[in-house]
């Protein structure tokens, strides 16, 4: 059963053909044209069908190395936030083009709110329950605990869709000099700025 699982993530990593942000970064990322319906973000940006977007995917051998080098979450979460920070130097350098968005679907919804993200739940359709099918059985494949950890997922987990605005990516994670931080030291009425056109 488990090589059902492994070659399910061969094939899609064949089709997606996702690349590292860094070396021993935990996040593969893909530049893509988003096809599904218009989403509204909590920060006012509006991605509509077309768009290019940023699709994240976790590398999940390297999750693994860091799970087992580490039994806490903070290394995972360290790691998430300097990969996002590298995103967010690629967005700043232009090299994404007119990316508008970032998305991602896990299970981790929690960890996804703590890296600045938003996350809604997916409809129940046959695309989510194929999600948690493949999330559930690589979590047995490559979590400490197997079975043990799918298994909770797998009565209490729904794949969550996260999404950060570029704003929002740029807002929290890009590096800034100290001579553009505001003077008067107080924050801007609308620290994400405005959702380009």
């Amino acid at each position: 059963m488990l090589s059902v699982w492994l070659g399910w993530e061969r094939l899609t990593s064949w089709w997606w053909r996702p690349r590292a942000l860094r070396p021993g970064g935990v996040f593969l990322y893909r530049m893509t044209v988003y096809r599904g319906r218009p989403v509204t973000l909590e920060d006012g940006c509006a991605v509509q069908r077309g768009d290019w977007i940023v699709d994240l995917h976790l590398d999940n051998r390297r999750l693994l190395q860091v799970t087992e080098e580490s039994r806490t979450p903070w290394s995972l979460l360290r790691a998430a936030r300097e990969d996002l920070r590298t995103l967010a130097s690629l967005v700043n350098a232009g090299e994404l083009g007119d990316m508008r968005a970032v998305r991602g679907v896990t299970l981790f919804a929690r960890a996804g709110r703590r890296l600045g993200f938003e996350v809604r739940p997916l409809p129940p359709t046959w695309y989510a329950h194929l999600q948690r099918f493949f999330f559930v059985g690589l979590l047995a494949v490559y979590h400490p605990r197997g079975w043990q950890a799918a298994e909770r997922f797998r009565e209490r987990g729904w794949p969550g869709e996260t999404w950060m605005s570029r704003e929002r990516l740029l807002h929290l994670y890009a590096v800034r000099s100290k001579a553009a931080a505001p003077a008067t030291g107080q924050p801007d009425s609308d620290p994400y700025g405005a959702c380009p056109a």
